[in-house]
């Protein structure tokens, strides 16, 4: 059926009234102000030192350890593996590898001998490893709760797959420029290979996966009711507290910005919050081109879009320091990119929704848009600001 059209700045915007709206735009400021919000409390604490060192350390282990596995575990075993449009895993790790590679590769040929290798493995997987549980979840939650419910379950099946093909690569390319800087060359390869089938393993998301995957199995897709409370009582914790751990992370992270970084810092994060989402919106074009349904075909592409905008996830700057490469690059990436897909996610969500908003509620939606994006900038242009100052101190000394 033919949309209707409504004239913006002289451009006629179509709009198709009759299909129901995929996203539930109206939640997304709302939630991301929740998100942020726990953030910047998380930061405040760490700044005002309410909260020390060592309890960001434990904070950090919890959350790893022991909320985020039972989260895993509880939406693996309850996971509707019928419901799920395959399609849409593969366009996203195809994306996910196309990045990965190119990013690999053009470190290799542009960085020093010296360090070549680590930043190529560290690069790469800095610009593939979402934060898609403590800022991606709600997130979805917020635009797809009433509409694509099933969209969530996504997140947990997309996560452990990336970390189990492309993470082991970029931590053999770490483990190969520590063998080269090693003054005893008496390491074989088959250690080199142990050490990062080791690293995967350990990771408590792939081992939760497959845990959760054959308890899926063993329990009929329901958590046994004698560890049902034990495992949701967990389970419940991880968002606020991932969200809080996120923002005291942040805490002096910009400081460590230098000029030989910036140019880095900008070619990174415009791989992961540019790049990646207009690969995986263009790679589920192509592979799920045979959609019977138009408006679910129109809906998983803009799902994919939006899941590439989200930011890297802290635990790239875990690897950073577990092997003393790179720290300063991935922990100001890490801040600078989660700042900056808050705005992106919000235009690019609101951008995606015109063309099922009815025609004579635009305008109103423009101005409360163009209100919330204002309040926005105004967050940034002063995070940017208080940057640029330590930024420019650093750069004087």
């Amino acid at each position: 059926m033919e949309g209707h059209y409504v004239a913006i700045h002289g451009l006629n915007i179509t709009h198709n009234p009759q299909s129901p709206p995929a996203m539930s735009i109206g939640r997304l400021f709302p939630a991301l102000l929740e998100c942020f919000g726990i953030m910047l409390c998380g930061y405040v604490a760490g700044c005002t030192g309410v909260v020390g060192p060592g309890q960001v350390k434990g904070l950090g282990s919890f959350v790893s350890c022991f909320a985020l596995p039972a989260l895993l575990f509880k939406n693996m075993v309850q996971l509707q593996f019928e419901d799920v449009v395959w399609s849409f895993l593969w366009s996203v790790l195809i994306a996910k590898v196309c990045v990965f590679v190119l990013v690999c590769v053009l470190t290799l040929l542009v960085a020093d001998p010296e360090s070549r290798y680590s930043k190529a493995g560290l690069f790469s997987i800095f610009t593939t490893q979402s934060n898609d549980f403590a800022l991606g979840y709600p997130i979805v939650e917020a635009l797809y709760r009433s509409s694509h419910p099933d969209y969530g379950q996504y997140l947990y099946l997309v996560a452990p797959v990336s970390l189990m093909l492309l993470n082991p690569v970029g931590f053999a390319l770490c483990e190969l420029q520590r063998w080269r800087q090693s003054p005893d060359h008496s390491l074989s390869k088959l250690h080199i290979i142990s050490t990062v089938v080791l690293r995967v393993i350990k990771n408590p998301i792939v081992f939760m996966v497959a845990v959760g995957i054959v308890c899926h199995f063993l329990f009929g897709g329901r958590v046994p009711v004698l560890i049902a409370e034990f495992v949701d009582g967990l389970a419940d914790s991880f968002g606020g507290a991932a969200l809080f751990y996120l923002g005291l992370t942040m805490v002096g992270q910009m400081h460590k910005l230098t000029r030989t970084t910036g140019v880095t810092l900008i070619m990174l994060i415009t791989a992961k919050l540019l790049v990646m989402p207009l690969m995986c919106k263009d790679m589920l074009e192509l592979l799920d081109a045979g959609n019977s349904s138009s408006a679910n075909h129109s809906s998983l592409s803009d799902y994919a879009f939006l899941y590439g905008v989200f930011p890297t996830a802290p635990s790239v700057a875990i690897y950073a320091s577990q092997y003393n490469m790179q720290l300063e690059v991935v922990t100001s990436g890490m801040v600078i990119s989660t700042l900056l897909s808050a705005p992106i996610m919000y235009l690019s969500a609101w951008l995606l929704t015109i063309p099922w908003m009815e025609a004579t509620h635009l305008i109103s939606e423009l101005q409360e848009v163009s209100f919330n994006i204002s309040i926005i900038s105004l967050i940034a242009l002063v995070s940017e600001c208080h940057a640029a100052a330590a930024v420019g101190a650093l750069l004087s000394l």
